[in-house]
């Protein structure tokens, strides 16, 4: 955490000015994380409706009085350089505004989350994203782009992907070998719909597809693609094997459960919480395993480096210090994927119907490796496709069974990423 003490001392009372995207159920949480975290404000948030992102800075404890609603940059620059709070419904707007330093994007959507990743990053804006999905479609390309702005683009810490970039680093260079990266997870229906998880959503404060893509294991495969992308893991078979277990057997069962090293997983059910966990293997008899013996891990050689946490939004601020004081990000693609998160049908399909997207009624999405799934639609864009051929439940949905309109933004950027 020494960044954050760094980051406090460098900035004092010229606080690092944030601009937030997306005022939904995480960036409501960003917006105050943020703005009372030592050395950074929320500077300006943007948002497609104006109207939840003053919610946003009076959830947050901001004088509504205060805040400036609008779309023209010199406005927003007098708003912000008066500590003023600020909104615009633009992304375009935004990069116009001098006064912003760094950009955090939570908006959720796969498709606006990596246009307005994009449109920041060409802008020569810094970028930290909460937006899984949009990263496991076109994380890739998005880290090119960053590349050659001579920006940063990063996931961010506190999502399961960022947390356990950390622990894979930490277990790598202590010098065991990383088995498997594995995200706890205790419940999960393939099938599950909006209408299904619809009371759990209301009582949890969460959107339904947030809610429901939780539920059918979307959200966990995409946090698990991008885990595989940075450090070139990979699932054993589509999906992973989803081990059952506790922490009191966990070692044992995840390393009966497996053939090889270097994997993703996940748990299921269990008393793991919102945790998540590496296995590392260490063969040394003489000096390891005594000394971690002593230490409570175990007997060996394969250890649980376990974490019962992780804490989203008030961890996020992290990066964006990171990236702002050392140009480093938490967790990238390491390259072209090497894995991808296929679309399955939630339902048969027949032609005509509309997909409906990222925790909807018509799919839901499973990694896998990405020369197995070459051919097939991946999940980040089942927002956009109408299908024309047939489709079997629990079928993964091939590309020549839907029409995809490539005009919209992702999917010209994963056509050109996939050029790549």
């Amino acid at each position: 955490m020494g960044v954050m003490r760094r980051l406090a001392r460098a900035r004092g009372d010229d606080e690092l000015r944030v601009a937030l995207i997306g005022a939904g159920f995480v960036g409501r949480s960003l917006t105050y994380q943020i703005n009372f975290t030592p050395g950074m404000r929320t500077a300006l948030i943007v948002n497609r409706t104006a109207a939840n992102a003053i919610d946003a800075y009076r959830r947050a404890g901001f004088d509504v009085d205060h805040i400036v609603v609008s779309d023209e940059p010199a406005v927003l620059s007098e708003a912000i350089q008066a500590g003023k709070p600020a909104v615009t419904t633009s992304v375009e707007i935004m990069c116009e505004v001098d006064e912003v330093e760094i950009v955090m994007e939570c908006s959720g959507s796969a498709g606006h989350g990596a246009y307005a990743t994009r449109t920041a990053l060409e802008a020569g804006l810094d970028v930290v994203t909460m937006n899984a999905e949009a990263d496991a479609t076109v994380g890739y390309l998005l880290a090119r782009i960053a590349e050659e702005n001579d920006v940063v683009y990063t996931l961010a810490d506190g999502d399961q992907p960022g947390v356990l970039a950390r622990l894979i680093e930490f277990v790598g260079s202590s010098g065991f070998e990383i088995v498997s990266a594995v995200n706890c997870k205790g419940f999960m229906d393939v099938h599950a719909t909006p209408e299904s998880i619809k009371e759990w959503s209301v009582r949890q404060g969460t959107s339904l597809p947030m809610t429901t893509s939780f539920t059918d294991g979307t959200k966990m495969n995409i946090e698990q693609a991008n885990l595989a992308n940075a450090f070139d893991l990979h699932p054993e078979v589509r999906g992973m094997h989803g081990v059952k277990s506790t922490l009191a057997t966990v070692t044992e069962d995840m390393v009966a459960a497996l053939e090889g090293r270097g994997t993703v997983e996940y748990t299921l059910g269990g008393d793991f919480a919102g945790g998540v966990f590496v296995v590392g293997h260490a063969d040394s008899p003489d000096l390891v395993q005594p000394a971690l013996r002593f230490l409570k891990m175990g007997e060996g050689p394969y250890y649980t480096f376990y974490r019962p946490y992780h804490l989203v939004h008030i961890e996020a601020p992290v990066s964006i210090a990171e990236v702002h004081l050392d140009r480093e990000p938490t967790i990238i693609a390491a390259g072209p994927f090497v894995t991808d998160v296929v679309a399955i049908a939630k339902q048969d399909l027949e032609p005509g119907d509309m997909l409906d997207g990222i925790g909807g009624w018509t799919t839901y999405g499973e990694i896998d490796m990405a020369e197995n799934v070459d051919g097939f639609l991946c999940v980040g864009l089942t927002e956009h496709a109408r299908i024309v051929k047939p489709v079997a439940m629990d079928e993964p949905i091939p590309l020549d069974a839907v029409e995809l309109d490539d005009e919209i933004p992702i999917i010209r950027s994963r056509i050109e990423q996939d050029a790549l």
